[in-house]
């Protein structure tokens, strides 16, 4: 069983960012402080000297632990016990620590889903849950409205893992006072026409266009008190970001062909692929726009950037995938690629996504892809080619001979075999081969 000092050390871990320390530290705090009998002793000292500092931080820490570990039972805590000393020592009503709890919670287990172990991936973990929680969850509950109109900016090249990450933060957004999630709406600019991206973010009146059968809320009125992810924000017309920039500074919105103005209030986080400052400085994105989203700019590395997590990456993607019953020999051949030198000279321009379809093609008995095995193939060939072929220096008998001794190998010193892929008959391969000898 822990002891005081131990836990009171988990209480420390879980109350900061936790990515800054190590995983199995992490874990053990996560352990310690889900267990009450190791809480309960140390809250009960807390509140039997008035230390309601203290007590808020046990409670705090502990609702993170239990979200992490059993998420249905965070609304449970300390539900019974001393519940009107604990009242009484809590400057806020406990649901508000369950609350952020719940949210710490589900976004440490949402930034999972960002593989890999290097100092690249580690800084986007960190990044995420400062512009989440800041650097405390004590900082947190007396801070969330700052965090809540602290915009997000997520930029990074296609498939490095935007959409992960915006997850995480939607994951992260303070919800009712029960735990559960806050609203959170999605809108994929790049997918919708042009004419209709307004009307999907504010929302429409009845018979305000052609089309429009029924009255319909709109993205950020569904996210009323939550966040909404605008996905390819670089794709934003002009004229939407205009409106757009007034709905953020007044949280008053309008739908289409309404007069009336409704309350809008929502955390906005907004990803794209493009430069949005060369943009920008091309008169194609509205720099009060651009600066009003970039409160916290989180920036994803390319996967050739850290070759280091293909394996963990490839590693989680396989058993995700692989069933238990799966044939020894096709999880040995992708732990076989994965080993390789083939994936690491790869540049991976479509970075994790990219990845996931190699290994889903390796799944199936295919190729990994032209894509990615084709740079791999080339180098090896350099490699097996004598210094003259490489550096163009061979003569014209030198290259013949040693293209024949290439296709005699292959057909396993077969002098037909290798007659037939040189489109000769024997006797000629012979002769070469004998007069070389």
């Amino acid at each position: 069983m822990p002891t005081r000092a131990s836990t009171a050390d988990a209480v420390t871990t879980l109350l900061e960012n936790p990515f800054r320390v190590a995983p199995d530290r992490l874990a053990a705090s996560i352990a310690a402080l889900s267990r009450r009998e190791a809480v309960e002793p140390m809250l009960r000292a807390a509140i039997d000297r008035d230390d309601g500092r203290a007590a808020e931080r046990i409670v705090l820490a502990a609702a993170h632990a239990v979200a992490c570990t059993a998420p249905d039972k965070v609304t449970h805590l300390f539900g019974s016990e001393v519940p009107a000393s604990l009242a009484r020592a809590l400057p806020h009503p406990r649901s508000d620590y369950i609350a952020i709890g719940a949210a710490a919670g589900r976004c440490r287990r949402a930034l999972d889903a960002l593989r890999g172990t290097s100092d690249a991936i580690a800084a986007v973990r960190r990044a995420t849950w400062a512009a989440s929680f800041g650097d405390s969850l004590m900082h947190a509950l007396i801070l969330a409205r700052v965090i809540h109109d602290h915009d997000v900016l997520i930029l990074g090249e296609t498939g490095t893992g935007k959409e992960a990450v915006a997850h995480a933060l939607q994951e992260a957004c303070i919800g009712p006072k029960d735990g559960s999630p806050a609203p959170r709406a999605a809108l994929n600019v790049a997918a919708v026409p042009e004419t209709l991206v307004a009307a999907e973010l504010f929302g429409h009146a009845k018979g305000a266009f052609t089309g429009a059968n029924e009255a319909r809320l709109g993205r950020i009125r569904t996210a009323y008190g939550g966040s909404l992810f605008l996905d390819e924000v670089g794709d934003l017309p002009l004229s939407t970001q205009v409106k757009l920039l007034r709905v953020m500074e007044t949280d008053e919105v309008s739908p289409l062909g309404s007069d009336k103005t409704y309350r809008a209030s929502c955390r906005y986080l907004a990803a794209t692929h493009k430069d949005l400052g060369a943009m920008v400085e091309a008169g194609l994105f509205r720099r009060d726009l651009h600066e009003r989203l970039a409160g916290t700019i989180i920036r994803l590395p390319p996967l050739r950037d850290r070759p280091e997590d293909i394996d963990t990456i490839g590693h989680a993607f396989v058993e995700r995938y692989l069933p238990a019953n799966a044939l020894p020999a096709t999880r040995r051949r992708i732990e076989a690629w994965l080993a390789s030198a083939e994936p690491r000279r790869h540049r991976w321009p479509g970075n994790v996504r990219e990845l996931q379809n190699a290994l889903r093609n390796l799944l199936l008995g295919l190729d990994p892809g032209d894509d990615a095995a084709v740079p791999a193939l080339e180098a090896d060939a350099r490699d097996a080619l004598p210094p003259a072929l490489r550096d163009c220096t061979a003569t014209m008998d030198e290259v013949v001979d040693w293209y024949v001794r290439r296709v005699l190998d292959k057909n396993g010193r077969s002098l037909a075999g290798a007659a037939r892929t040189l489109g000769v008959d024997r006797t000629t391969v012979r002769r070469r081969v004998q007069a070389r000898a």
